[in-house]
């Protein structure tokens, strides 16, 4: 036994145990890549890190310092962590203050945070970081950053009520989250389950090949039906491509490729890259933001097919198109990635 789980089970069993702390975390890392476009369409900022932390407690006017991290201060409640004696799986429910209509604003743009990840921290008084205290030291005893609970670690449900002053979310275990499987991925033989451009699995780092139906971006993608070459001289591999800028003065041409990339998200999955091929030119980006006007941009697709992951690693004219991937020989592992038990490279 360590001298942290040693500390903490002396306070269980003591006679005047100090105050329990709970501390509260919501990842927002699977919506992340969406803050970009909150804050320029919506004017909401949720700052550059994908973890939020709450307590329901105050330290006077500043937050409760644990593990070196900010736990801001601010009403909630939450009920229903306890485990069930009839086998069921809890379901607790967490009602968080809405000031402002502030919630209300970020729920609203965020799918109301559904799969959201939800942490339970919870310390005793006397373990928390000197910091917390006036001249760094703790009165009730020494800090220990480890001597801790076990995190309660459940996903947001569903929103239950919201009215201008709470809002209330359900919240479930792993197991309970809509459309979630065990195991967890499905491996087909015919039909790749790897995100495209992630570095776990697929891990393509090329240049745009084709749309999720097929169309072909590297010639003939033009609006009008004709014309339409990415000049591949000026790109090695997506590290040259340029990210979409809408302040770019000389507009985008025929045939230019941009690439958007997500920000602030520490989740391999969701912070993979979006390319887009222009398909009309236009001298004003901020009028054609390539995820809404597909009229001027079409976004590079893997139709996740045998057929297709094929003309990324085996095409002999793409390998000249996309010149870093040329050292790839055949599909990746033999099949589609990680039909076979290998790991990545």
């Amino acid at each position: 036994m360590s001298s942290s789980e040693s500390n903490l089970n002396k306070q269980l069993f003591t006679l005047t145990p100090d105050a329990l702390i709970d501390l509260y975390e919501i990842d927002f890392s699977n919506l992340q890549s969406n803050f970009d476009e909150l804050k320029n369409l919506y004017g909401i900022n949720l700052g550059a890190e994908p973890v939020y932390r709450f307590c329901p407690m105050i330290n006077n006017t500043n937050p409760i310092i644990w593990q070196s991290y900010s736990y801001q201060p601010l009403p909630i409640t939450v009920e229903g962590f306890e485990k069930k004696s009839d086998g069921t799986l809890p379901r607790p429910k967490m009602r968080i203050a809405n000031p402002d209509g502030m919630f209300s604003r970020i729920l609203h743009s965020n799918e109301d945070f559904i799969n959201c990840k939800v942490t339970r921290k919870r310390t005793f008084a006397r373990f928390l970081d000197k910091e917390n205290f006036q001249n760094e030291i703790n009165p009730f005893g020494d800090p220990d950053p480890s001597a801790e609970f076990d995190d309660d670690v459940f996903y947001v449900n569903r929103k239950t009520s919201e009215d201008k002053s709470f809002i209330e979310l359900e919240l479930v275990s792993l197991l309970e989250l809509e459309d979630a499987f065990v195991p967890a991925r499905i491996v087909l033989s015919d039909y790749c389950n790897w995100t495209y451009r992630c570095d776990i699995g697929c891990a393509y780092k090329g240049l745009a090949i084709e749309t999720s139906d097929g169309r072909d971006l590297t010639k003939g993608f033009g609006y009008d039906g004709s014309g339409g070459v990415v000049d591949s001289s000026i790109y090695d591999d997506i590290d040259d491509v340029p990210e979409w800028n809408k302040d770019n003065s000389g507009g985008y041409n025929l045939g230019d490729l941009v690439k958007i990339s997500p920000l602030n998200t520490k989740n391999p999955y969701k912070k993979t890259i979006s390319v887009f091929v222009c398909s009309q030119s236009h001298a004003s980006p901020e009028k054609h933001h390539p995820f809404l006007d597909r009229d001027y941009w079409l976004k590079d697709e893997c139709p996740k097919t045998l057929s297709s992951c094929r003309k990324r690693f085996e095409s002999e004219e793409l390998k000249n198109f996309n010149k870093k991937d040329s050292t790839y020989e055949g599909l990746r592992f033999g099949g589609f990635p990680g039909t076979e038990k290998y790991s990545i490279e």
